[in-house]
């Protein structure tokens, strides 16, 4: 069996590890007011609680208090899981938080899996899975963007259109079906050009949200800025000034950068995650600036925008020339280039003329650096272009959301054959559905179930 026993009453930690404020034991299952109420004082009110009221309790152990907690209680139905269940707040000391776990499963409870409350929560139908499925990506949301989308998703954004085209393809499928009932023909023809027409438009929204997965991968995952250059052009100086770190070790010495080296940052609500490249020399013969040369370019090839640095206190060289070029065949076709001069500061630095097609700065003084961030909010905005609030972020999704249209795209080119199979037609409507359904979890089998909810955390 892939999915844990779900008649059993379980008990996780819902808050983080570590010490802190405030900590919340949670218990979910037919058991959970009586595991409860073998630690929890008085037991009189545990054992029958008033729904969704607070107390403040004492939690015992052989008779000794182990803390004060405020405890709620959640009758099934009318709870997250669907199940009774129980959140306790303590103190947030780990030495509390084990004991009540302890406590917990002495009293008959289990310790929960990655993700078993919400699991719970899909099995009871308080949720479909793309919900469940955004939870996760809730509470790993890093930015603005990201967190709009998994809230949305939550809410049943994504849902709501996916049992929207649904209901249409059901009505055309049962137009279908009653035409290979109607064996005396009593209904008469089915206006073919008419039905395609529905379906090519139903396939234009289905595509068109298969579409939005790659705006959802950079909400998900983050855009990727590729800092690359030749060595010593200020590659790790423009890292630690853009981010407000010290990620990288900065030397006047060329060549110190050997390895990527990422940072993060929030740029206008997008999670960007910056990777310092060594510095590109393609004519070394060094083993081992090869290597970290064959690491910056495997870097450019994921990258989202490639910053390319230049040393603005000399005049453009051969040597930048081949740089450049290094830089183009390595990156991505289409992949965004801005070109960074820094080192303007120094003297002999290059004109404004000369710098036009690119970003002047200094990561010494922080000039440019500003006018640097908006660009990239810029280059952002050109990147994640949608004007629908629902994103895909699922690559499941986007799976299920290209057979279906694959599916539809068949009964267009029935529509430009000699006869249309209306069984055949019909076929196809149904794969449609069941990939449709997939998404919401209708059609989910224990492995799906099971690889989706084993990225949750525990006590989620």
């Amino acid at each position: 069996m892939l999915l844990p026993d779900t008649t059993q009453t379980i008990v996780a930690p819902a808050s983080a590890p570590g010490s802190g404020a405030i900590a919340v034991v949670r218990l979910s299952g037919p058991g959970a007011f009586r595991t409860a109420a073998a630690f929890l004082k008085p037991s009189s009110v545990v054992k029958n609680p008033k729904n969704r009221f607070s107390y403040l309790l004492s939690a015992e152990e052989n008779g000794r208090l182990l803390d004060k907690t405020i405890v709620v209680f959640y009758r099934g139905p009318e709870s997250y899981t669907g199940e009774d269940m129980v959140e306790i707040s303590c103190h947030g000391s780990p030495y509390i938080v084990s004991r009540l776990l302890s406590l917990s499963i002495a009293g008959g409870a289990r310790e929960a899996g990655p993700g078993e409350f919400t699991l719970r929560a899909f099995m009871n139908g308080k949720l479909d899975l793309a919900q469940a499925e955004a939870v996760n990506d809730l509470i790993i949301s890093e930015g603005e963007t990201a967190h709009r989308a998994a809230i949305t998703q939550v809410e049943g954004g994504i849902s709501k259109r996916i049992k929207e085209l649904r209901g249409a393809l059901i009505t055309m499928l049962g137009e279908l079906e009653v035409r290979l009932d109607d064996s005396y023909n009593e209904l008469g023809e089915l206006d073919i050009k008419a039905f395609t027409k529905r379906t090519a438009a139903i396939a234009g929204k289905i595509k068109a949200l298969a579409d939005s997965f790659k705006n959802g991968r950079y909400l998900k995952h983050g855009i990727r800025v590729t800092i690359a250059g030749a060595p010593n052009s200020g590659k790790s100086s423009l890292l630690n000034r853009i981010t407000g770190s010290g990620r990288a070790i900065v030397s006047p010495k060329a060549g110190t950068t050997r390895d990527t080296i990422e940072a993060k940052l929030t740029l206008s609500g997008f999670t960007v995650i910056f990777t310092d490249t060594a510095g590109i020399n393609p004519r070394t013969s060094d083993a081992i600036e090869r290597e970290g040369m064959r690491r910056s370019l495997k870097a450019l090839k994921t990258a989202d925008i490639i910053l390319w640095v230049q040393d603005a206190s000399k005049k453009s060289s051969p040597a930048d020339r081949r740089v450049g070029a290094a830089i183009e065949r390595g990156s991505a076709p289409g992949t965004d280039l801005v070109k960074v001069f820094n080192k303007g500061d120094l003297p002999g630095a290059r004109t404004p003329s000369e710098t036009a097609d690119g970003t002047a700065i200094s990561c010494r003084t922080g000039e440019g650096i500003a006018a640097l961030k908006r660009l990239l909010i810029r280059e952002e905005k050109k990147i994640f272009s949608t004007e629908s609030s629902s994103v895909i972020t699922s690559a499941r999704h986007y799976s299920a959301l290209l057979n279906s249209h694959r599916e539809l795209e068949k009964i267009g080119l029935l529509g430009t054959g000699r006869s249309f199979p209306l069984e055949l037609a019909a076929e196809h409507l149904r794969g449609t559905l069941t990939a449709l359904a997939g998404i919401l979890g209708e059609t989910a089998s224990e492995e799906i179930l099971a690889s989706i909810f084993k990225n949750f955390c525990v006590g989620k």
